[in-house]
């Protein structure tokens, strides 16, 4: 009786939060399918000839973003391939900032950085994330199979650190060792990355090969069943960057309106719903219903930490334990400062692909960044 009761509550649960399927918050454009590199484990397969795909024009991509910002999405991430290669890259980031979006992430190997953005993105605001997949520079090329591949990224890492630009790190765990994994994050961390995770290959791309496994759904974070979108430079419009193998439509045959609200990325977002995010949810609190109330933490907007306000270091987070009364809240929150976390501060997230969902202060947060929160652009820009 006792399961039984559970399954009903999470069923009932399940309705309740049901992706929001007309909407889109977040997008990523692919402004190119070439890539300088030739990375091992590329989920698009990218290399310096594979631009067959490259079909929307300039004006293309600024129409979607102007489509995108109609519909209420106030969060880009331009990505690729190498978004640096579109030879319109710059005009498109101006353009981007020019509409208004809130918060705008250049998604980048950092080998070709120049000093315009640079100083464009210093000035107004603009993110950077970049993979780095050690600290010795010979591993780190051998992943990416181009020579001074990582002295180049480094160089210009610290280029946009020196500049205050807000930039977040990866390391994306293939065959090194665990010791190496620590250095990385503590070598990233020395030169001043402020957000800096490791998070595994997945089964997409050049990955199958590595895992030895095809793609599959369950292989994505789950986090793209809510308001995320991804637009390929063919067209394709994808739930997620990695979610290649499920199209929801194509720009070029239909307005973005109507894939937002189409029943195509509906069914695909209520699928990654029901079969990655709760699943992995509830893995991680230990229990659905414990999973049910994540899911209810992570949609509740959350108030931006301040970067001028020093916080101090949390203590490890405390293991999610169950109210017996009110299986739905955490069971325990820290009596004073310096408490370990509560469960609904430090409660497990899924790995994700999404900027506003990686973690500022506990490795087990999914709130925004500290200075990357949208609508903080102002408080970034330089005189």
């Amino acid at each position: 009786m006792h399961a039984s009761h559970v399954d009903v509550g999470l069923d009932s649960r399940r309705t309740a939060h049901s992706p929001a399927t007309q909407t889109i918050d977040f997008l990523w454009l692919e402004l190119t399918n070439r890539c300088n590199l030739r990375c091992v484990h590329c989920y698009t397969e990218s290399h310096p000839h594979s631009g067959d795909r490259d079909v929307l024009t300039t004006q293309a991509y600024e129409r979607l973003m102007r489509e995108a910002y109609d519909l209420g999405c106030r969060k880009l991430q331009f990505i690729g391939g190498e978004p640096q290669l579109n030879r319109d890259f710059h005009k498109l980031l101006v353009t981007a900032n020019t509409i208004g979006f809130e918060f705008i992430e250049v998604f980048s190997n950092l080998t070709q950085l120049d000093d315009e953005t640079v100083c464009y993105a210093a000035q107004n605001g603009i993110c950077f994330a970049t993979s780095v997949y050690s600290d010795e520079p010979a591993a780190h090329d051998a992943i990416t199979r181009v020579k001074s591949s990582h002295a180049r990224t480094i160089r210009n890492l610290k280029k946009l650190i020196d500049k205050g630009i807000e930039t977040r790190a990866a390391t994306i765990v293939i065959d090194q060792d665990r010791a190496n994994v620590k250095r990385t994050k503590r070598f990233l961390t020395a030169l001043g990355v402020t957000h800096v995770k490791s998070a595994q290959v997945r089964e997409f791309g050049r990955g199958e090969e590595i895992l030895s496994r095809p793609a599959r759904l369950e292989g994505l974070c789950g986090h793209c069943w809510s308001g995320k979108l991804c637009i390929a430079p063919d067209g394709t419009a994808y739930p997620c960057v990695m979610a290649r193998q499920w199209p929801v439509g194509n720009v070029l045959e239909t307005s973005l309106a109507e894939i937002v609200g189409g029943r195509s990325l509906e069914g695909m977002r209520q699928t990654i719903f029901d079969s990655v995010w709760l699943p992995k949810i509830a893995e991680a609190g230990n229990g659905g219903e414990a999973g049910i109330h994540e899911l209810e933490m992570v949609r509740k907007p959350t108030k931006p930490q301040m970067p001028h306000k020093p916080q101090k270091p949390h203590k490890p987070c405390a293991p999610f334990k169950l109210n017996p009364k009110h299986p739905h809240k955490p069971s325990h929150k820290p009596k004073r400062p310096g408490d370990n976390p509560s469960a609904e501060e430090c409660f497990p997230c899924p790995q994700s692909c999404v900027p506003d969902t990686v973690p500022p202060q506990c490795p087990q947060s999914c709130s925004p960044f500290p200075a990357c929160v949208p609508g903080d652009k102002k408080k970034k820009k330089r005189k």
